[in-house]
């Protein structure tokens, strides 16, 4: 394999050494990535440098401060190496399935609901039929998510749409519910809406609530009290707890309620999509073909 820059010049690298500089990018380690790869880490450390050589430019870098690091170039180069890798295990399925294997690897990043409520019946439901698929998972946050995708770390993940970066499959809807005390006078209300909350604290759920929110208080003329803005639910259900505000999330983010913390459903029924995103639908590997199938015929078009 060529890697063509300056002019004329060429650089022969092999998938191997493709495969460190990624792998060294998910570790954050030169030793962790060799011990993935079997390699030494002064063996690693050669590698790098050869890698660098030939390339004639630095990728890596560590200090003090910041640890080990991409430069920026180093960062570019990533999502090009990452993209070669993925092209080759086209060709690796490609050939094992006219030998009549099933093989692929799919690396999925997903928030931490989806990782609970979807990703475990996914892949128990994918190994079944293909024993041979290689899967791996990155649990973060909705915006983690999306910023592997664009970054090509992973080649599939669970979020919230809108997003324009993506493609996006539709999986399922998700019903809004406001969480509070059961202390707290809404509790005696059998429906709440929008206009009920306008003088509540609201704990404000980042990773594409915040749109939704303010929208649906926009509709009524109305701005939703913030006092937190949260990143995961349960901190929002222990601050809820404390008596400290309310929160809006969906049902299916809810596995179990601290004690005296209860719902009501937002009325009218309104809902929060869920979808599963690639960088470009028309170019996605088999096992992420299955992926995305597996999770449609599971969950597609439930909702409570």
């Amino acid at each position: 394999m060529h890697i063509n820059h300056m002019g004329d010049n060429k650089n022969d690298m092999n998938r191997s050494q493709i495969q460190l500089i990624v792998k060294i990018s998910e570790t954050g380690s030169f030793t962790k990535a060799g011990e993935e790869l079997h390699m030494t880490q002064p063996a690693v450390s050669r590698a790098v440098a050869t890698i660098e050589s030939e390339l004639g430019t630095k990728l890596i870098k560590r200090n003090k401060k910041n640890g080990l690091f991409f430069t920026d170039v180093g960062e570019r180069v990533l999502i090009k190496f990452r993209n070669i890798l993925g092209e080759l295990q086209k060709v690796d399925e490609l050939i094992a399935a006219e030998q009549g294997l099933e093989i692929g690897k799919v690396h999925i990043g997903a928030y931490p609901t989806a990782c609970k409520r979807f990703i475990p019946k996914i892949i128990r439901t994918m190994e079944d039929k293909y024993p041979g698929l290689e899967v791996k998972i990155s649990e973060g946050s909705v915006d983690q998510v999306k910023e592997w995708l664009r970054s090509k770390c992973v080649d599939v993940g669970m979020i919230i749409p809108p997003v324009e970066d993506f493609d996006i499959v539709p999986l399922m809807k998700d019903q809004l519910i406001v969480i509070m005390h059961s202390s707290h006078p809404l509790y005696q209300k059998e429906t709440i809406g929008i206009p009920d909350l306008q003088d509540e604290d609201i704990l404000l759920g980042r990773g594409g609530y915040e749109v939704q929110i303010h929208s649906l208080f926009k509709d009524f003329k109305l701005k939703p009290n913030v006092r937190f803005v949260i990143d995961y639910i349960d901190t929002a259900l222990c601050m809820v707890q404390e008596g400290l505000g309310i929160t809006i999330t969906t049902k299916k983010n809810i596995l179990s309620l601290p004690e005296n913390v209860v719902f009501r459903e937002l009325k009218p029924n309104t809902f929060r999509e869920i979808g599963i995103a690639v960088p470009d639908m028309k170019d996605i590997s088999k096992a992420t073909d299955v992926f995305i199938q597996t999770a449609r015929t599971l969950f597609a078009n439930k909702s409570d």
